[in-house]
């Protein structure tokens, strides 16, 4: 399954060495491993645009090894591609849980993913940094009991500004189910 392949994506962030062999012969390997995930994932759109390149991002992880959020930190200079990045990476990757931190600690990672056309020849530049009040908002990760399903858990990711609004939105759906505040006897 995908989302059990991208566990290698914790190889391209922070590799333990399995067996005794080179850095580079390791680093390659998950390279080649990963750039097969990558290209099975790559956005739709983008390929349809003819959009490629690199996108360096930072995520935070928890204790179980779940992403709770992406960050873009540099840009692969198309905006869309930047933010589908965090998208994919917050709803497929996985790391391995982290032994001697609490439940409510977290930590971070940065990698970088490059995104190339299967048939592109060019050579892709390296990502440019972003300034923060120029990066895409923050992609943020909650989880939520399903009931009534195997999985128990559904993780929902999205930026700051679509939390707001659905909880607005609920808001104002249980606000007319309620009625106003303060009013009595259906007044």
């Amino acid at each position: 399954m995908v989302v059990r392949c991208l566990i290698i994506l914790s190889g391209l962030i922070a590799a333990v060495p399995a067996v005794a062999q080179s850095a580079e012969a390791q680093a390659a390997a998950r390279n080649a491993d990963n750039w097969a995930i990558f290209q099975k994932l790559y956005p739709a759109r983008a390929l349809a645009a003819h959009e490629e390149g690199t996108v360096g991002f930072k995520v935070t992880i928890d204790k179980q090894g779940t992403v709770t959020g992406c960050q873009v930190t540099r840009t692969s200079g198309h905006a869309l591609l930047d933010q589908e990045t965090c998208t994919l990476i917050t709803l497929n990757a996985e790391f391995q849980p982290e032994e001697g931190i609490s439940g409510s600690q977290v930590r971070t990672r940065e990698g970088t993913i490059s995104w190339k056309l299967p048939s592109s020849t060019a050579q892709l530049a390296a990502p440019q940094a972003i300034a923060s009040a120029d990066a895409p908002e923050k992609v943020i990760c909650k989880k939520t009991v399903r009931t009534g399903t195997i999985a128990g858990i559904e993780r929902t990711c999205m930026t700051q500004r679509e939390w707001t609004r659905q909880s607005d939105d609920a808001k104002e759906q249980w606000g007319e189910v309620q009625g106003k505040k303060g009013a009595t006897h259906g007044n």
